[in-house]
């Protein structure tokens, strides 16, 4: 045996052997949370003496989590990279720190700073920034420390230490184990894996790390009354979408697909009817193709998520995996819609054609489009051109210069207004009075029917040619515009297409 091997041994069972006599000799912590007044001073209560309110996350204990002991993904990453290296592209690892999310909430917050702007704010990072949140730093004065954790996102340790949640409930509606401490000691991991994995929630010890309910705690947004209005807002219903879809009745989770390795096709094959092996990533796949744009020019990607992720994971693997990562995300998307277009056999010139374009949400789990959906939305564009090539009409236009889209087109969008029926463009979700939709979201395997017509112009040659897409955007041009003041076009994808030919008479 060599040297280095025999080295590498002795240092195991050095390890092996200090986990177990700290295993014995170290009393087993009840709780390692802090206290408000004994340990952080100077905390803000405005409502109530719920430390974490008008956000509905909370700890098993009531206690703030200890935020010098609290364990940071980077951490993890030290036993599970590859987790970790997935993790690190998602969106859950920029939930908090991402430009977008920073700029918003401290428009929030100035918005509301004279009636407590700063502690209304828990309500959003209950769900975008929970660590800081139950760390006791959403506060008017810094009362506690830095932690590498808490910067984070929606780490490793906030899913891993859940032990219940009450999805309709909403904003972050989820309890966490996360104050016993000595499970995060490196001695006692090494020296018992089993206990640290159960623990760490594995699935096989907690099954509600694979149920849509865990998913939905923070896929639920309901604005209470503390923040504003006479009446619980809801802004977003992602988990109950899915509730009351027959994905529920088929008992297909929302892991099922955005943990799968490969989404779209895990799609697919339940399309096809097949019964697909689950293979669990952590990439988390979702919908933000923006924040994993690594080809965007000027390292606008990395202004976007707030900054290179934190450790020692080579730039060029990052960006690399974020392009993977926006490959699965397209994919997902042209995965979630199909197109049908009914049209005549032929056309008349001079006279009126009608034709029919059927857009059905066959992938997804929940509606299209869903979650913010004063920001995510989608429209048709629809273009009819001669047998020259001459566009005759053309609804759904989208300009790449400007960023605008046709005010014509079949568009669904919530529409966000304040008191005075102003319209909240930049996502100031604290002011929202009323709600309008241009158009009712599509329901999962449901279908929507929308009706066109135009004349055929009198000297217009055959066959025509028409082309239907149906676009998806990520954010209003406003947002890019007027919140975080870039000058950066936002631009759409593609979600399905089709086409078809019309000969004239």
């Amino acid at each position: 045996m060599t040297r280095p091997i025999r080295l590498m041994l002795f240092s195991g069972l050095v390890c092996l052997a200090l986990g177990i006599v700290l295993s014995l000799i170290m009393p087993e912590t009840e709780s390692d949370g802090l206290i408000l007044g004994e340990d952080i001073p100077y905390y803000s209560l405005p409502w109530n003496d719920n430390p974490f309110f008008p956000g509905e996350i909370t700890t098993s204990d009531g206690l703030l989590a200890n935020w010098e002991t609290v364990p940071s993904s980077e951490f993890c990453a030290q036993c599970h990279y590859r987790e970790y290296e997935e993790w690190v592209v998602s969106i859950h690892a920029v939930s908090g720190p991402d430009i977008i999310y920073e700029t918003a909430i401290n428009a929030n917050e100035h918005a509301h700073d004279n009636r407590h702007g700063t502690e209304k704010i828990r309500w959003c990072d209950s769900c975008h920034e929970p660590l800081l949140t139950l760390m006791g730093g959403v506060n008017p004065l810094p009362v506690v420390g830095p932690n590498d954790a808490a910067a984070e996102g929606t780490s490793c340790i906030v899913c891993h230490t859940a032990v219940a949640s009450k999805p309709l409930a909403g904003n972050g509606a989820l309890t966490l184990a996360i104050n016993n401490i000595n499970n995060y000691e490196p001695a006692l991991i090494l020296a018992a894996p089993a206990e640290h994995a159960r623990a760490m929630q594995a699935r096989t010890y907690n099954p509600l790390m694979g149920q849509s309910e865990l998913c939905g705690a923070c896929h639920t947004e309901i604005r209470p009354l503390a923040i504003n209005g006479d009446e619980p807002m809801n802004l977003q219903d992602t988990f109950d979408e899915w509730r009351r879809s027959e994905y529920a009745e088929m008992n297909i989770q929302c892991q099922d697909c955005h943990m799968s390795s490969n989404p779209a096709e895990y799609i697919a094959a339940l399309n096809r009817g097949e019964q697909p092996e689950r293979v669990v990533s952590h990439r988390f796949v979702g919908i933000n193709y923006l924040l994993t744009a690594a080809d965007l020019p000027d390292n606008l990607v990395v202004f976007l998520r707030g900054g290179h992720p934190p450790g020692d994971i080579p730039r060029d693997e990052w960006r690399a995996s974020l392009l993977e990562q926006q490959h699965l995300i397209l994919s997902l998307l042209q995965e979630a819609a199909d197109l049908a277009l009914e049209a005549p056999e032929t056309a008349v010139p001079g006279e009126e054609l009608a034709f029919d374009v059927t857009i059905t949400n066959s992938g997804a789990g929940h509606d299209l489009p869903t979650g913010p959906r004063d920001q995510r939305y989608m429209w048709l564009e629809i273009r009819v051109t001669d047998v020259n090539g001459d566009e005759i009409y053309h609804k759904g236009w989208f300009n790449e210069q400007t960023g605008e889209v046709d005010p014509e087109a079949i568009m669904y969008l919530k529409l966000l207004y304040d008191e005075q029926d102003e319209r909240i463009t930049e996502h100031i979700l604290f002011d929202v009075d009323h709600i309008e939709y241009t158009r009712n979201p599509i329901p999962a395997r449901s279908s929507d029917t929308i009706p066109y017509v135009f004349t055929v112009p009198v000297d217009s040659q055959g066959p025509l040619r028409v082309e239907v897409r149906l676009w998806y955007r990520l954010a209003l041009q406003e947002l890019a515009t007027y919140l975080l003041k870039i000058d950066v076009v936002i631009p759409p994808v593609v979600m399905a297409e089709t086409a078809v030919e019309i000969p004239l008479q």
